[in-house]
C-alpha cells in the first residue's frame, strides 16, 4: 500500500444510513467514483462521517462500497478516511438494536468492525489543515481532558489520542473513557456526550466558542451552514432528503457543495 499524497481536495461526507443510490450519486458528483463505481479520485481524499448502518434499504452495499474505494483509493495514493459513528460502535459494543441487521448478521458485523478499527480501516477521529473531524464532535470538557494530557492539544494531536484511546478501548473491550459517554438527553448518564453520542444542540451550548474548527454529523441539519461564530459545521443533512457535501482545497478553504436533483 502506497503512502496517500498530500491531497488536492479533500470531500466531505456526511450520515449515509444505508441509502445507497443517493450515496453513489453524491460520489459521482464529487468525481471519486466513476459509471462502474470504481474509485476515480487519484490521490484526492474522502472523508465519511459515520453512521452508515442503519434504517435505510441497503447498509451492506454502502459498506461494501466503501470496503472497495478504500483499497483501490489506496492503490493509487488516495484516501478513503472512514469515521465511526454510534450506529456502527453500538455493533462494536455488542448492542445490535441499531445495527439493523438480523442476529447472526450483526455479529458478523461486529467481527468485520472490530478487526478494521484495529487495522485502522475504521478511525474515531481526523485531521486536516487544523480541522478536527469526529462523528459527533468533541465537547468542552473532554476538549480540557486532552489539553492536560496533551503539549499542544493541536486538531492533529487531539485526533491522534482518540483513535489511540479507541483502538486500545476495542482491543481490551474497556469501554469507560469519556469519549464513550452518552449525554442525559439522549438517556445516558452524562451531562454531555462523548463523540459518538453527543448532539449538536449540547455541543454547541459546551463552548463560548469552539478552540477548533470541527466537523461533525450525527445530528441532522437542513442544510450544511459554515458557523464562524461557533467553529462547528454540521454535515449531516439526511441523505435520503437532501445531497450536500463539503469540500477543503489545499489552503484549507472549506467549500458547499449541493447536488443538483438532475445530477447523474
Amino acid at each position: 500500500m502506497e503512502t496517500p499524497k498530500q491531497p488536492k481536495q479533500v470531500i466531505v461526507v456526511g450520515d449515509v444510513h444505508g441509502q445507497f443510490e443517493p450515496f453513489v450519486k453524491l460520489l459521482r458528483h464529487a468525481g471519486v467514483i466513476d459509471e462502474k463505481l470504481n474509485w476515480c479520485g487519484g490521490h484526492n481524499r474522502l472523508v465519511q462521517m459515520g453512521d452508515i448502518l442503519d434504517r435505510g434499504p441497503a447498509s451492506r452495499q454502502v459498506d461494501n462500497l466503501l470496503d472497495k474505494i478504500q483499497k483501490q483509493a489506496a492503490r493509487s495514493q488516495g484516501e478513503v478516511v472512514r469515521l465511526v459513528g454510534n450506529h456502527e460502535l453500538e455493533p462494536l459494543l455488542a448492542n445490535f438494536v441499531i445495527s439493523g441487521f438480523s442476529l447472526e448478521e450483526a455479529k458478523l458485523m461486529q467481527e468485520k468492525l472490530t478487526r478494521q478499527v484495529l487495522t485502522g480501516e475504521l478511525r474515531a477521529a481526523y485531521a486536516y489543515k487544523g480541522i478536527l473531524f469526529t462523528h459527533a464532535g468533541v465537547t468542552r470538557k473532554l476538549y480540557r481532558i486532552f489539553q492536560m494530557q496533551l503539549d499542544d492539544p493541536s486538531a492533529g494531536n487531539i485526533a491522534a489520542l482518540i483513535n489511540l484511546i479507541f483502538r486500545e478501548s476495542i482491543k481490551h473491550e474497556f469501554f469507560k473513557h469519556p469519549i464513550f459517554n452518552i449525554s442525559i438527553s439522549r438517556k445516558g448518564a452524562d451531562r454531555f456526550g462523548g463523540i459518538f453520542w453527543e448532539d449538536l444542540e449540547d455541543l454547541i451550548t459546551s463552548y463560548p466558542k469552539s478552540p477548533l474548527v470541527q466537523v461533525v454529523g450525527h445530528t441532522q441539519v437542513e442544510r450544511i451552514i459554515v458557523d464562524a461564530a461557533t467553529n462547528i459545521i454540521p454535515v449531516d443533512v439526511g441523505m435520503h432528503r437532501r445531497l450536500q457535501y463539503l469540500t477543503i482545497d489545499e489552503a484549507g478553504a472549506v467549500h458547499i457543495v449541493d447536488v443538483p436533483p438532475a445530477a447523474a
